[in-house]
């Protein structure tokens, strides 16, 4: 099959297309069919309404479509639609940030979604007009609802064939769009020029004496581009024959294209580098000079954005021009009026009547200061008629310009610079004094093209053709949650649910958009906010879709995007603090509105909104703050795996880039610091204000499916969940030192994974909370959103409220480090209080404690007695270790990848099931292999400061980073291993039933353990009083725990919760009192290997914590 791509070039006058040929499984070049291409002419002023500009864009589209139709060819298809456009632009998202007067109701605008909407219309007029008139049988006219075509209807264009001297006179097609009388006569002078200056006067206009002959571009290079000039007639429509039954396939498809966005400058230099004329050249700038001033580095074909010798980026605009200015404030056509107002200044006092009419002229089309709008049209008109000052204005232009230019020609080796944009068309007025001034210092060749249109749309497709798609949006050998619970939950539940109290949640677009849809019916507006990572352009394009389909009006994507800061690095790089750390300063006291949204360009924005329209992505919720609101919401191991494809990033992290050689993390490793330092303490925040408003709450983890819930309803349901039994999603990740125990006991999770690590069991800063409906129908919210919103029943008492309300705040975690035929830990320590809030602004420490939930010469009695298999951990200093000869033996090792003994410094302490190991704070440890650990300890889990790992990589390939001076700093060498293991105090014992004890913590530990060793006996009840504070569970031996409470929403009635072997479970200080029964499963196929007593472990915060925290 051969296929084509249609190539756009759009700038702020015209649209340019071609039909461009690919031939993947082929060595052969790109190439423009039948080297044709169509142009329509638009006009724009700042009340333009979007729809009627790319209504027009929709019409050149279907004039490249047509041309396809006319030559149409047996296995000929068309496979995407590339676009070369000027920026500033989020290109992969096909939004614009262009902020000016002609362009100020596409601020913001997702145009992807608006060309895909004209495009369904377009088919739909193909199909009305070509294919149901002559493939049907009624003959009465059916109605047509109103589309963006409507803006501007479809009309014969007007048809030029240019042809090249020298060559055969294959045809090149311009199209015009209609101009109206008025349009014509004012810019009839105008044109005049242009043609008479397109490449075919003589080589004898010159700026001055000195500087004649400095030209050194063949005039034939200009030549090929115009020559003989003929009118032909208007093209014709295509006969209804044409339309074969695979033809229209391939017609119908054309709404589901993929469409590309590109820099309209890196595909005006591809396309130019590509040119037969210029493929002898390596090394080429690109610039296009037109309202903004952009460029593009190309070497060997190859685009250069972060080399050396290239500014950042590539980008020559941002780099400074002088101490108050950048380039381009200068080179683009704003730059062009400065210096013509500079001039006119100067000289005015000397002969004001020479100039008279020139500032007349300048005025009327210059309403505004901050204006150019076609100033370079009138300027060249000015010069061509002879006026000094207008002559002068280009030549000092093009001077300052090559000065410009001399240092990054010459860094860059630049062997070819080519010129496009609005300014191109006046090359007459620069060329010599470029090629001047550029000659006095390097050999560079320079030429001003006359094909920008041509050349960009072909260097959109070659961009198109050589990019990589990304095949999946998760990397992860985890299943993505299902839409329907329907797993065995007899054992370990990987997806504990809560049922809603009332009402339903809603699975799918088509429910969910229909709901949308009347909301902006009858608003004219809907906002749509989330959190990072959501994929808002799935959402955006399916309500696109479904609108289109059903509603009279097209509706218009603004990307919030657009007003967010972006000269705030200094405020960003503060939090992030070094590049080369793991850690930053979390950023608690940052507020979305306040410090990250532009004031200017939201204020913009706001006042040139164009309804109905949807405004999507983070701080949309500010723009009308009685509009209807819905928030997606994402699960923060959904996130991970979205980074680890690039599909997804921080969204606040800084806008500059740090270059590769300033920082060791991975992308990964820095997008993850990004995302917990900035994104997530302003989010939160942000997601928290936003629970009131919520029309429709969406859970964004399916982007294919997700699931949603009203507002009202989903608020009822948090108060309801807040007084019952509550347990959190755990989820489940690799390391280089996991084991095989999870991935045995916890049967539900993937099996494909080389190895489980870690499962985040309650880490409440990742986990999320799953509610469910009479139908099971999942969906998962973030801990913090509900935490935030019902921390007075989770906290009960004021102490605890007073230190721990945040929404970020809940102060207990519990996860399992599992490392069963796994390997050890990395030695390790955590921070002091005062180190972790005063270097990364947290409000607790990480202290931490170890109960050893398993050992695998316990597990597997083939391993009883053998030696290899012992379980042990690292806990503690050896007596008198010099704290120096410690520093620089791990500093050695570092550097010069040697190991070390650490058996010579740190302890070594043998371990069995129900070992309870204390590790305040400061305390070196590391867990060592066969074993399964239940970490129950402080919320912070970053903190981890690794001082010596083992010289191995991690599973990404790369070193793990050690945080050598980060640990010596908090070191206390006077701990030893035995003084940290726990000594169990018996509280009290029910013979025959059960017996409480106390696993009393360290006195740094804010919180505290008892442990109720249980008969196995289900008769057997105990009665627990929560005393106003939480008790967070785990049954760490046994089958299953029932807890049975009274319910506040339904009288007082008794309700259960069963809970099974290892997995957490929190009572909400709303519940004043529960009752625990051990269930016996009879189902265990192994009961004979299963304890014989039951044993669970609750963790609760400590009255005296608020003195400990000082």
């Amino acid at each position: 099959m051969s296929s084509l791509v249609i190539g756009l070039d759009i700038n702020d006058s015209q649209i340019t297309s071609a039909l461009v040929r690919i031939e993947p499984l082929t060595c052969k070049r790109l190439s423009i069919e039948r080297d044709t291409y169509f142009t329509r002419s638009f006009d724009i002023n700042p009340d333009s309404n979007p729809r009627n500009i790319i209504s027009v864009w929709i019409q050149c589209i279907n004039d490249a479509i047509l041309d396809f139709v006319d030559h149409y060819k047996e296995f000929d298809n068309i496979v995407g639609i590339s676009i070369g456009m000027s920026g500033p632009m989020d290109y992969e998202s096909g939004i614009c940030y262009i902020q000016s007067p002609k362009f100020n109701k596409f601020f913001g605008l997702n145009i992807r979604l608006s060309l895909q909407n004209g495009l369904k219309n377009l088919v739909a007029h193909w199909k009305h007009d070509y294919y149901d008139r002559y493939h049907t049988e009624s003959t009465a006219a059916s109605p047509r609802k109103q589309t963006i075509l409507d803006g501007l209807r479809l009309q014969p264009p007007k048809s030029t064939t240019i042809t090249s001297p020298g060559t055969p006179r294959t045809p090149i097609l311009v199209n015009l769009a209609p101009l109206s009388l008025g349009k014509a006569l004012q810019y009839k002078s105008l044109r005049t020029n242009f043609l008479d200056y397109c490449g075919r006067q003589d080589d004898d206009y010159d700026l001055s004496d000195e500087n004649k002959g400095c030209s050194s571009i063949c005039r034939s290079r200009r030549d090929t581009y115009f020559h003989d000039i003929e009118m032909t007639s208007s093209a014709q429509f295509p006969a209804a024959n044409y339309f074969n039954p695979r033809l229209w396939t391939i017609l119908e498809q054309i709404v589901h294209l993929p469409i590309s966005f590109y820099n309209s400058t890196v595909c005006f230099g591809l396309g130019e580098a590509n040119d037969v004329c210029n493929q002898h050249y390596e090394r080429i700038i690109a610039l296009t000079l037109s309202s903004s001033f952009s460029s593009a580095f190309i070497d060997r074909g190859e685009i250069i954005i972060n080399r050396k010798d290239v500014p950042l980026d590539g980008t020559l605009s941002k780099c400074p021009y002088d101490q108050h200015s950048i380039a381009d404030d200068w080179f683009s056509t704003r730059g062009l009026l400065r210096i013509y107002k500079k001039i006119l200044t100067h000289e005015s006092s000397d002969d004001s009547s020479d100039t008279s009419s020139t500032t007349l002229s300048i005025d009327e089309r210059q309403q505004n200061e901050n204006d150019s709008l076609d100033i370079e049209h009138v300027l060249a008109h000015q010069a061509s008629n002879g006026d000094p000052i207008a002559v002068k204005t280009f030549e000092i232009f093009a001077h300052l310009l090559g000065q410009f230019l001399i240092p990054y020609i010459n860094a860059f080796h630049t062997q070819l610079i080519v010129i496009g944009g609005n300014l191109a068309e006046v090359w007459y007025l620069l060329e010599n004094q470029l090629n001047c001034t550029i000659k006095k210092y390097s050999q560079a060749q320079t030429y001003f093209s006359l094909s920008q249109g041509k050349s960009i749309c072909f260097g959109a497709v070659q961009q198109l053709s050589s990019e990589n798609s990304k095949s999946s949006f998760r990397k992860t050998h985890q299943y993505l949650l299902p839409v329907t619970k329907n797993i065995d939950t007899s054992q370990y539940d990987i997806y504990p649910t809560h049922q809603i109290p009332s009402g339903d949640i809603g699975s799918g677009y088509q429910q969910l958009n229909e709901k949308l849809c009347n909301l902006i019916e009858k608003n004219d507006i809907l906002l749509i906010d989330g959190f990072v990572g959501t994929y808002f352009n799935e959402y955006a394009h399916q309500l696109n879709k479904y609108y289109s389909q059903n509603k009279l009006s097209s509706l218009l994507f603004y990307d919030s995007r657009t007003f967010l800061q972006t000269d705030s690095n200094l405020d960003r790089e503060f939090h992030l603090k070094h590049p080369k750390s793991l850690f930053g300063k979390l950023a608690s006291g940052l507020d979305f509105k306040k410090d990250f949204i532009d004031s200017k360009k939201f204020e913009f924005f706001k006042n040139n909104l164009s309804y109905p329209c949807v405004i999507i992505g983070p701080g949309s919720s500010y723009v009308n703050e009685t509009s209807p609101l819905v928030y997606i919401d994402l699960a923060k191991n959904e996130l991970y795996y979205r980074i680890a494809t690039e599909t997804a990033c921080s969204y606040l992290k800084p806008t500059r880039r740090l270059k590769s050689d300033d920082s060791e993390l991975t992308s990964a490793v820095f997008e993850q610091k990004c995302l917990y330092f900035l994104d997530y303490p302003v989010f939160n925040k942000l997601k928290q204000e936003l629970l009131p408003r919520i029309n429709y709450f969406i859970d964004g983890q399916r982007p294919n499916c997700p699931t949603w819930i009203d507002g009202s309803t989903f608020r009822q349901a948090l108060a309801h969940i807040a007084n019952q039994p509550i347990r959190v999603r755990p989820w489940f990740e690799p390391g280089p030192w996991g084991g095989q125990w999870l991935k045995t006991v916890c049967k539900n999770i993937s099996q494909h994974a080389k190895n489980y690590a870690w499962s985040f069991e309650m880490i409440t800063s990742e986990n999320g909370l799953l509610l469910s409906d009479v139908n099971n129908h999942l969906l998962e919210l973030s801990w913090d959103l509900f935490y935030g919103s019902q921390v007075s029943k989770i906290l009960g008492n004021d102490i605890h409220r007073q230190l721990f309300s945040n929404a970020n705040d809940f102060p207990i975690r519990f996860d399992f480090l599992d490392t069963i035929d796994g390997g050890n830990l990395s030695i390790q320590c955590n921070p002091s209080l005062a180190y972790i809030r005063t270097h990364f602004g947290e409000k607790i420490t990480q202290d931490e404690a170890y109960y050893i939930v398993e050992t695998k010469q316990h597990w597997q009695q083939a391993s009883a007695n053998d030696a290899t298999s012992s379980s042990y951990i690292y806990l503690g200093f050896h007596e008198n270790i010099d704290h120096e000869e410690f520093h620089q033996a791990l500093v050695h090792s570092d550097r010069r990848k040697q190991e070390i003994n650490i058996e010579n410094y740190v302890q070594r302490i043998p371990t069995n099931v129900h070992d309870f190991f204390l590790i305040p704070n400061q305390t070196i440890h590391a867990a060592g292999r066969n074993q399964v650990v239940l970490e129950i300890s402080a919320r912070p889990h970053i903190y981890t400061f690794k001082l010596y790992d083992w010289l191995r990589l991690g599973l990404d390939g790369h070193p793990r980073l050690l945080n050598i001076e980060h640990g010596m700093e908090n070191l206390k060498f006077d701990r030893h291993g035995e003084q940290l293991r726990c000594q169990p105090v018996s509280l009290k014992i029910e013979q025959d039933q059960y017996e409480e004890q106390h696993l009393p913590t360290h006195d740094l530990h804010f919180y505290d353990v008892q442990r109720l060793i249980i008969e196995p006996n289900e008769n057997i009840q105990i009665i627990r009083s929560t005393e106003n504070r939480f008790h967070l569970c785990m049954l760490v031996e046994g089958d299953a725990i029932e807890i049975q409470f009274d319910s506040h929403d339904n009288n007082q009635e008794k309700q259960t919760r069963q809970y099974n072997y290892i997995e957490t479970f929190l009572i909400p200080a709303s519940i004043n009192e529960y009752c625990l029964r051990p269930i016996i499963n009879n189902n265990n196929h192994n009961k004979d290997t299963r304890p014989q007593k039951f044993t669970l472990l609750i963790a609760f915060l400590k009255w005296d914590c608020e003195k400990i925290l000082e």
